[in-house]
């Protein structure tokens, strides 16, 4: 497109989580703007691509969902710049759950409201004060309302000869029917193993034998294949304490179980609630083996050589009450509880339903 000078003036790029869709359209509007750009890359080292790698270029606009933050200002993009550069750049990958964190309001419902699109419309009518062009990324497009949504569709369809419009997305449903049809979309696929892999390895050494245990698992998804670098990491100290765990729970060992739940109750707080959340975790992907095949579980090799004896354990008749008895321990160790009594009572209640035939 930028070869042959027929970039279109609205493109829309989709994907699911973990496939890359924000970074490709930050990425692609940096090699836009680029001075000296390569036939297949942003040079990277031109004014230009300095500050659009810092997120600073006056050329590049950027919206997203952001929440009414209750002092009388309006809920637009502008006023959380500051955390918005810090999240882009820290995390390309970006989610919205992350993004909400960033800014303080897991709480609240994120959006992208009408006052963002008069924004937008006074933005568009700016002339590019370094680029050939201004290029405005909208980033989860499917979070605009009616409202916002409505006002672009004109905008969007015509839009100044130095504008670019690139939407990212990964609900193109949610997104109204015409704004889809102004846009020309491009859809991202899963990332391939091989570009993956060359990341997770640049990112920190892994074995090989996890690494393509990751590889399989996360089937193209980043964010997914980080997840499980990290449940790895989890799971080197909490797979035996949990496998000690159902083991004597089966076998009703009480003394056993006993000297379980005391060995648990003198660790920190902190490490007794990542047990249980990990032993939640696997409880669930056990249920999954279960009911839906190994093709839906997410288990490591190690995980799943266990769970394939395991999980047969782990049905309809007590995925429920074990579930809610690793939910409601975190709550109370969440609020101090007596952890000696808290893994005691885990310890029994999980005996009594890892039996129920």
């Amino acid at each position: 497109m930028v070869k042959e000078e027929r970039i279109p003036h609205a493109i829309l790029f989709t994907g699911n989580e973990g496939t890359g869709s924000l970074p490709m359209a930050w990425a692609f509007a940096q090699y836009i703007m680029c001075t000296q750009r390569t036939g297949t890359d942003a040079c990277g080292s031109c004014p230009s691509c300095k500050k659009a790698e810092k997120l600073v270029h006056p050329d590049l606009h950027f919206v997203f969902p952001v929440i009414n933050p209750g002092d009388g200002k309006a809920p637009v993009s502008e006023h959380f710049l500051v955390q918005w550069r810090n999240a882009l750049t820290s995390n390309p990958y970006l989610t919205l759950n992350q993004w909400m964190e960033a800014i303080g309001s897991e709480n609240k419902q994120p959006g992208i409201f009408e006052a963002e699109s008069s924004r937008i419309l006074e933005k568009s009518m700016y002339k590019p004060f370094e680029s050939s062009y201004k290029i405005l990324i909208i980033w989860l497009a499917e979070k605009m309302n009616a409202h916002c949504a409505n006002k672009l569709l004109k905008i969007i369809e015509e839009p100044p000869r130095d504008t670019i419009f690139l939407l990212v997305a990964q609900d193109t449903y949610s997104i109204l029917p015409t704004i889809l049809s102004r846009c020309q979309q491009i859809v991202l696929p899963p990332i391939d193993n091989d570009s993956l892999r060359e990341a997770l390895i640049n990112r920190a050494p892994i074995e090989e034998s996890k690494l393509n245990s990751i590889l399989r698992i996360s089937k193209g998804n980043y964010l997914r294949a980080l997840q499980l670098i990290e449940k790895n990491e989890e799971e080197e100290r909490w797979f035996n304490p949990f496998v000690n765990l159902m083991r004597l729970a089966y076998k009703a060992q009480i003394t056993g179980l006993m000297d379980w739940a005391s060995e648990m109750a003198a660790l920190g707080r902190e490490k007794q609630k990542q047990f249980l959340t990990y032993a939640l975790q696997l409880i669930r992907e056990n249920y999954a083996l279960t009911t839906a095949g190994e093709e839906v579980a997410y288990l490591s090799d190690q995980t799943l050589h266990f769970s394939k004896n395991f999980h047969p354990y782990v049905t309809e008749k007590n995925i429920e009450p074990l579930a809610d008895q690793f939910e409601s321990a975190i709550f109370q160790i969440e609020h101090n509880g007596n952890a000696k009594i808290i893994f005691l009572d885990v310890a029994l209640q999980v005996s009594k339903a890892i039996r129920i035939k």
